[in-house]
C-alpha cells in the first residue's frame, strides 16, 4: 500500500525474543520427548484408536445422577424420620 506509512513486509526485522534468553550451550536437536514426533509413532496410537479420550455423555449422567440423589435423599430421610 502506497503512502500508508508502514513498512513494507520484505524488510528484515529483528526476532522477536519471547522471555528466552541466549542458550549457555549448544542445541543438541531433539531429545527423547521428541521420538514419538520423529519416529510417527504417535499416528499409528492416534489413529489406531488407542488413545485414551473421555466419555463426556457417561461423565455428564453420573453428575446428573448425584445431583438427583443429593435431592431426593434428604427428601427420603426427612419422611422416614
Amino acid at each position: 500500500m502506497a503512502g500508508s506509512g508502514y513498512r513494507e513486509d520484505d524488510e528484515d526485522e529483528e526476532p522477536i525474543s519471547l522471555g528466552a534468553g541466549p542458550r549457555d550451550g549448544p542445541n543438541l536437536g531433539p531429545d527423547e520427548r521428541d521420538r514419538d514426533l520423529m519416529d510417527g509413532s504417535w499416528e499409528q496410537r492416534y489413529y489406531q484408536g488407542r488413545t485414551r479420550k473421555r466419555d463426556w455423555t457417561a461423565i455428564m449422567t453420573g453428575l446428573g445422577l448425584l445431583v438427583l440423589l443429593g435431592m431426593l435423599l434428604p427428601a427420603i430421610l426427612v419422611l422416614l424420620r
